[in-house]
């Protein structure tokens, strides 16, 4: 096997990166967190991307839907069926998959996040992901964060703990719960389509909506752009305390 140890890595960026050098920009840092915020920085880039292809996949729901529709209109020329006492549903597997893949996403940076605690020695355990505790998500973390503080980075450490629950009742809580439930579903296999809104009209079936999953009655594609804001502002509020102790 050949060593790349030596080795300089050249990447070819993928426009979403741009999104993210702002915020995770690994010239700024040293030693092992210069990885982690590369890292960051990689899952930060996928994450606006899959956002952006949720919120064509749900702009596009009309089309997306119509040979669905058909099928459906097959079936009724062919044996009307009694509409009112139905719900109707359409599968998009695109849709499906990114959903998975954005809350998974959420999860891994803050995974990546919260070893840079160890990295940049704040607490002096070692911290290998965003870790509950019992009950409590990021349990790990915060009790880390009481109780194995590296001399002299108390006051830090006061701040990212702090930010840290304010966050995780906002949100992180919130994102994380979903996000095990699609990957851990406790009530059978759950069903990411969407939802149709169907009516005769002379004699034939139409669809008036085609209405993506919702998060706590929030439409998907909102709710990935509220959550990439959230994620934004964790980010660089997170980033700048862990810069600011080296300064205290």
């Amino acid at each position: 096997m050949t060593s790349h140890a030596r080795q300089t890595p050249v990447i070819w960026l993928h426009p979403s990166s741009v999104a993210g050098v702002e915020i995770f920009n690994p010239n700024y840092w040293d030693g092992a967190s210069k990885t982690f915020v590369q890292s960051c920085w990689s899952e930060y880039s996928v994450l606006h991307h899959c956002s952006k292809q949720i919120n064509d996949i749900c702009a596009n729901a009309g089309s997306l839907v119509t040979s669905h529709l058909e099928s459906l209109n097959a079936q009724w020329n062919a044996k009307r069926f009694p509409l009112q006492e139905m719900i109707f549903f359409a599968e998009e597997p695109d849709l499906h998959i990114r959903i998975e893949a954005f809350f998974c996403g959420m999860k891994s940076l803050l995974d990546l996040l919260a070893q840079l605690l160890s990295t940049e020695k704040i607490v002096s355990c070692k911290i290998d992901g965003f870790h509950r505790h019992k009950d409590v998500l990021g349990g790990k973390i915060v009790n880390a964060l009481s109780n194995n503080v590296v001399k002299g980075r108390n006051e830090a450490a006061h701040k990212i703990a702090a930010l840290i629950l304010d966050h995780k009742s906002c949100w992180i809580d919130q994102a994380i719960h979903t996000r095990d439930f699609l990957v851990h579903p406790s009530r059978g296999a759950q069903q990411l389509m969407f939802k149709l809104d169907i009516v005769e009209a002379n004699g034939l079936l139409v669809c008036r909506g085609a209405f993506p999953p919702e998060i706590d009655s929030v439409p998907i594609q909102a709710y990935a752009k509220t959550s990439m804001a959230n994620i934004a502002a964790f980010s660089v509020a997170f980033l700048a305390l862990l810069k600011g102790a080296h300064n205290v």
